[in-house]
């Protein structure tokens, strides 16, 4: 198809997402999305916008100047049940079409203006999440608990499913990343029914974009099926989120923990897995063409703690001594947010946000200790760069560990924790500003010019500064949100699907605000 065909089906608004197959003459290149994609660069194309993982627009209207003005104008209701919620994800959005999927792994295509149901696939396979659906090459991409699949984007059809999952120990939870006709999806050790079971292991799949059949594989366990020595009992690794992918190629993954954390009775603070546990809790580096590994960096030597650096990886260029550079920031649930030079892994800068507490070593075997962030706490959710700050989500939740046992501490559970959005400077790593917030920030950190949204558990959704973080709007979703926000011209998407909110009767719910 021509680049002419290509500018004038973009500007007629391709309708219902008409893609088929508004692609370039020439092969895309790596790093780059798919042509097709990126054509829709000006809404929100992607997980976290682009292969990059800024989740940060210039393309919105929405600024310091209008945001106040942000109002309803249609909702969606969600159904699909999974083990957090109805929803946990973030809708992308092409041409007059919205794609989300829902935690029941459900794939809905919705009316932009509207939000109209245009078709749906219920796949009605329960899911950890975030999970989340992706888009390239006349494809719509995304997984159930087993299984990788490709629909038709004009109807919902399935073209293709791959079966992943080695046994019932395993899952998958992301996104896929889809870049150079392949789609990159990895599993887990764990799913709705069974989670850090012994023999779980987390395996990154390329697959053909057009077939779904393997180009290549990445075991994010070092000895592979043999899982530091004991297959029985241990697990770890994989991935949560999608890679980052930069435009030589190379693909970044934040793997994830070892399990079991922090031990069992008899192999307690994990001495059923000594050593290291490579690649858990790791940056790794790979050639995106042949998987071949190039670089890592663990960030956490034999966690304990489920201390994932789970996070989707963030490309920036930087200046270092005056010489422009490729970096990539990783965080995790260790609290803690790292910057690396891409060629080689070098630490650049860590710095740990929220509140820290008998975070390192290892555990007592039988007093109980509170730590701060605890399994569910530190940096979950996506982080945002909009090449001046970096903003990152941060959840202050303790739990109480015993070198055999962990808990979240206190009767409120997931209830009980605290937030904070944080700005740092991506050269130092220096904090510019922090908010924080009474309820725990699950919804991740997404910027339209100066204005970065995020949300807490409890459904407050908050508009912020990026120059101080001052509030310049808030709102009350219908029910508590874990999910992310998406920016899409004049309209602010976000999916509230979690427990946690005060409301007595919650409606889970897509809820459009638009500008006036």
């Amino acid at each position: 198809m021509s680049r002419l065909y290509l500018a004038v089906a973009i500007a007629a608004g391709l309708a219902a997402v008409g893609l088929a197959a508004a692609r370039a003459a020439s092969s895309p290149s790596a790093g780059a999305l798919p042509p097709d994609a990126a054509a829709f660069s000006q809404q929100w194309p992607a997980f976290n916008l682009d292969l990059a993982n800024t989740r940060a627009t210039t393309a919105s209207r929405i600024d310091s100047t209008n945001v106040a003005s942000l109002k309803p104008t249609w909702r969606f209701k969600l159904t699909g049940e999974g083990a957090f919620g109805t929803f946990a994800s973030t809708p992308i959005v092409l041409g007059r079409t919205i794609f989300l999927q829902d935690l029941a792994s459900n794939v809905y295509a919705l009316d932009r203006s509207t939000g109209a149901v245009e078709w749906k696939h219920l796949f009605k396979r329960p899911s950890v999440g975030p999970n989340g659906v992706a888009y390239g090459y006349d494809k719509l991409f995304g997984a159930t608990d087993t299984s990788a699949f490709a629909l038709d984007p004009t109807n919902g059809h399935l073209l293709w499913s791959r079966k992943l999952t080695r046994n019932a120990k395993e899952g998958i939870d992301m996104a896929p990343a889809v870049f150079n006709d392949t789609v990159l999806v990895s599993t887990i050790p764990g799913n709705a029914k069974s989670f850090y079971a012994g023999n779980g292991d987390g395996i990154v799949y390329a697959l053909d974009a057009q077939t779904g059949k393997t180009k290549w594989t990445f075991n994010t366990i070092s000895d592979g099926a043999m899982l530091w020595g004991n297959a029985k009992v241990n697990s770890g690794g994989g991935l949560w989120y999608p890679p980052a992918i930069d435009a030589s190629g190379r693909v970044f993954l934040a793997v994830a923990n070892p399990a079991p954390f922090p031990g069992t009775k008899k192999y307690p603070n994990g001495t059923s897995r000594p050593g290291p546990d490579l690649y858990s809790d790791s940056l790794v580096a790979l050639d995106g063409s042949t998987g071949r590994l190039l670089w890592y960096r663990q960030v956490v030597s034999h966690d304990v703690r489920d201390y994932d650096l789970q996070d989707s990886p963030v490309i920036a260029t930087i200046p270092l001594n005056g010489v422009p550079t490729e970096v990539v920031f990783a965080a995790g649930k260790m609290g803690r947010v790292y910057a690396f030079t891409a060629a080689d892994g070098k630490q650049l800068w860590q710095r740990p946000v929220g509140t820290h507490l008998n975070d390192t070593g290892l555990l007592p075997a039988r007093k109980e200790t509170l730590v701060l962030p605890g399994a569910l706490g530190g940096v979950e959710t996506p982080m945002a760069y909009d090449g001046h700050s970096l903003y990152v989500p941060v959840v202050n939740l303790g739990f109480s560990y015993t070198a055999s046992s962990s808990k979240p501490a206190g009767k409120t559970g997931l209830a009980g924790g605290t937030g904070e959005l944080v700005a740092l400077s991506p050269a130092t790593g220096s904090v510019q500003w922090r908010r924080r917030f009474p309820s725990s920030v699950y919804g991740a950190a997404t910027v339209s010019n100066d204005v970065v949204f995020t949300s807490t558990l409890n459904g407050k959704i908050y508009a912020l500064s990026t120059r101080d973080g001052s509030t310049l709007w808030s709102a009350q979703a219908p029910a508590g949100v874990n999910g992310f926000a998406a920016i899409d011209g004049d309209n602010l998407l976000v999916g509230a699907g979690a427990p946690g909110s005060p409301a007595k009767h919650p409606t889970n719910e897509l809820i459009a605000y638009s500008i006036g």
